[in-house]
């Protein structure tokens, strides 16, 4: 066992009452020692209380990336106004395409134009941005659109435009649509001056026309949205366009639910000319428009496509020895539809008032993916691959 001893130059003094001058010592210094501690802690306690309250009262315009403002806003409950929130978007669609809306872009109504399909006009213009496209045959084994366009859309041109025939006439009138044709059959230019559809005859409102002289005639007339709701303002004033009823409308499926590859739907209306084929793109999830074997574009371009391509048949009689058609557009009738990559039967109901509506076997009403869609009106008994 060690014993520890104390030199004899370090032998303790005492005080009177036997305290030592060491533990006197000893008991000072920690005194200051603790005291200035003390007075550390303290200092810096009020220095963070300090920039703590400086830094949340002006932590909304200090930079938004210092290390202040971030713990501010990290730590700290707000007690000023929230953030502005983005802006609010309607849970409403457009009714022609069940396009979302924003809340503030109310609808104007639509425009739709009769374009021709003949080898002579092609590359066609404005058929890529149209939202829904019905074709049709006419005469001589050629077909003709019915091309539909929001009003306000960005469209600058379209065509070329061509002549008014009574089921164009009879599909505008259930769109609600200001119709813009070059003249037509005298059937539908008697029905438009006995019906109660908007319309722009290019012989009478020619100013919201014009030809292209890079064309010859008579396919060289074009039209733009932007003329045809200068052309509207003109004959009709500021009433209000009537909008058509909707269709439904559904969220797309999901990439893992479309089918790999799945047949072409082919339309032969004539010959290989006039021979349409929509083919899938599962990845983008629409069908791409090929006509006599080649995908067809516009103007721009543009490759043709379509979110829900409709076949629909019905009753298509020959009137005279130019071959004028005349097709049934109210009452029933078979049809198919397309959509997500799967095609099947369904039946069209064609409207006394209001619009054409399709439904499932099952006598669902369909519901279609938001987006452009095509119609192709064939014969009744007309085969058609799929």
């Amino acid at each position: 066992m060690n014993n520890a001893t104390i030199p004899p130059t370090e032998k303790p003094t005492t005080r009177p009452g036997g305290i030592s001058r060491r533990v006197v010592l000893a008991l000072r210094e920690s005194f200051w020692a603790g005291a200035a501690a003390w007075s550390a802690i303290f200092f810096a306690v009020a220095i963070g209380v300090a920039v703590l309250g400086w830094t949340f009262w002006t932590g909304d315009h200090a930079d938004k990336g210092s290390f202040f403002s971030r713990f501010v806003r990290e730590t700290v409950p707000a007690t000023s106004a929230p953030a502005a929130e983005a802006p609010a978007v309607s849970a409403a669609r457009r009714v022609l395409d069940g396009v979302p809306l924003e809340a503030a872009s109310p609808e104007a109504g639509y425009f739709a134009v009769s374009v021709e399909n003949m080898v002579e006009a092609r590359p066609l213009s404005g058929l890529s941005a149209a939202s829904l496209v019905i074709e049709a045959p006419v005469e001589g084994g050629i077909t003709r659109f019915l091309a539909v366009y929001p009003a306000g859309a960005a469209v600058g041109k379209i065509g070329p435009v061509r002549s008014a025939r009574p089921y164009l006439v009879d599909w505008s009138e259930e769109l609600g649509a200001l119709f813009a044709h070059v003249g037509g059959s005298p059937d539908a230019l008697k029905i438009l001056s006995s019906v109660p559809v908007r319309s722009l005859n290019q012989f009478f409102w020619g100013k919201y026309f014009w030809r292209d002289s890079g064309r010859k005639m008579p396919h060289n007339v074009y039209t733009s949205v932007e003329l045809l709701a200068a052309g509207a303002a003109a004959r009709y004033g500021d009433k209000a366009a009537e909008l058509p009823q909707p269709w439904k409308f559904k969220e797309e499926a999901a990439l893992e639910d479309r089918p790999e590859s799945p047949p072409d739907i082919v339309v032969d209306y004539s010959t290989p000319t006039y021979r349409v084929a929509w083919k899938y793109d599962r990845v983008r999830n629409v069908y791409r428009r090929y006509q006599d074997d080649d995908l067809q574009r516009d103007d721009t371009g543009q490759a043709i496509q379509a979110k829900n391509v409709i076949v629909q048949f019905t009753k298509v009689t020959v009137l005279d020895e130019i071959g004028r058609r005349s097709i049934q557009t109210a009452g029933q009738g078979p049809a198919l539809i397309a959509l997500d990559g799967r095609t099947a039967p369904a039946t069209w109901k064609g409207p006394v008032t209001g619009r054409t509506r399709y439904y499932s076997e099952q006598g669902a009403e369909a519901e279609f993916n938001a987006g452009p869609t095509w119609i192709e009106v064939v014969p009744l008994g007309s085969e058609v691959a799929y």
